[in-house]
């Protein structure tokens, strides 16, 4: 896995551990649709920008 990515994905993973540890300590009921949407979207632009190996190769071609 990418370096880069891990670096995105790991904070982005301890910020909403803690906004949920942190709506649980007020007394809220946190909703996790709003993370697990966040997360679908997240993972989804991420495969999106992953540069594909056919394009890759197809520069180098000429």
């Amino acid at each position: 896995m990418n370096r880069a990515f891990l670096i995105i994905l790991v904070p982005a993973i301890l910020v909403a551990l803690g906004y949920v540890m942190v709506f649980r300590f007020l007394g809220l009921a946190p909703t996790y649709t709003r993370f697990i949407v966040g997360g679908v979207v997240f993972l989804a632009a991420a495969f999106w920008l992953w540069p594909r190996k056919s394009a890759r190769s197809a520069k180098g071609v000429k």
